[in-house]
């Protein structure tokens, strides 16, 4: 009986290290799931920055500032100037890709720089300054290609010839002056764009893309130009 007892004893000394040895190798199990968890999402995230700093000019190293459903992801972004016309208008064409096919943007160049066309139909309601929803994609693919480059940009807006006569805009010039500043005020408050090299500007119907001589001529008249200049804003 003593014996029994005895061992009795020495076996209820032991258990706890059974419960012990099991908490330690959940633990460890626990933080070996939670670093490799950690491992795998720093490698997407960097295969993310570089894909899209490949696209738009940075190096793959660079963190720029993405668009996300919660918001802006914010971090900076090296500006590094390009090459020539010709590299910054395939830069453009590749950010506004889809927009330009579904007709709502247009884009040239010329000897001030490349020029990407935002149509009304695509940016706002006839006769108001407020962006409509589908403004917001192409806007926030422009805005992440704007502040990776220290090219000037002058934003301008412009109507067709039809007069407009309203409490709130009693001429196409004052028109066209709120949505370029609409347009600016977004890329502005939304993306790390120096404001030093932005310029805004309302042309009204005194600059027309083409003549206004059809409905659909002047519809591409109406419109928000963002003109990527040539020339470059030193630090």
């Amino acid at each position: 009986m003593m014996r029994k007892k005895g061992g009795s004893e020495h076996d209820n000394l032991e258990r706890w290290l059974l419960t012990y040895s099991d908490l330690i190798t959940l633990l460890l199990g626990l933080f070996v799931i939670l670093y490799a968890s950690s491992q795998v999402d720093m490698k997407k995230y960097q295969k993310y920055v570089s894909a899209f700093a490949s696209v738009f000019g940075g190096s793959g190293g660079n963190h720029g500032t993405m668009p996300g459903e919660n918001g802006v992801l914010s971090a900076t972004l090296t500006q590094s100037p390009l090459s020539g016309p010709r590299e910054l208008e395939r830069k453009v064409k590749s950010a506004v890709s889809n927009v330009l096919k579904t007709g709502g943007a247009m884009i040239t160049e010329d000897e001030r720089g490349v020029t990407v066309h935002l149509l009304e139909k695509l940016m706002f309601d006839p006769g108001k300054a407020e962006l409509k929803p589908g403004a917001f994609p192409a806007l926030d693919t422009l805005g992440f290609l704007l502040q990776s480059i220290p090219n000037q940009i002058r934003i301008e807006g412009h109507t067709d010839n039809t007069p407009i006569h309203t409490a709130q805009y009693p001429s196409n010039w004052q028109l066209s002056v709120a949505r370029a500043m609409t347009v600016g005020y977004y890329l502005l408050t939304h993306y790390q764009i120096r404001p030093e090299k932005v310029a805004i500007i309302g042309y009204g119907e005194y600059h027309p893309f083409v003549p206004n001589d059809t409905p659909a001529h002047k519809a591409e008249n109406r419109r928000v130009d963002i003109v990527i200049l040539n020339r470059t804003t030193q630090n």
